[in-house]
């Protein structure tokens, strides 16, 4: 995985928490973690699977980071 503010590659050893369901009925999940070598928060959201309520933290495959804008 790579860290979007300070671009370092790691091994991912995110948490993550289910905030609720879409409209499609879908599980969405919310996984973060502090990047190892800047220790900015690295924040994402998944959809689970239809009906799924478990989500290994550690896979994350699918996972949508958010990324804040770079300051010049």
């Amino acid at each position: 995985m790579e860290c979007p503010t300070c671009l370092t590659q790691f091994h991912p050893k995110m948490n993550n928490a289910i905030v609720g369901k879409n409209k499609r009925n879908v599980n969405i999940f919310i996984y973060f973690q502090l990047c190892p070598e800047c220790e900015e928060p690295i924040v994402g959201i998944k959809e689970a699977m239809r009906g799924e309520i478990y989500m290994n933290p550690n896979d994350t495959d699918g996972l949508v980071l958010l990324r804040k804008e770079r300051r010049r």
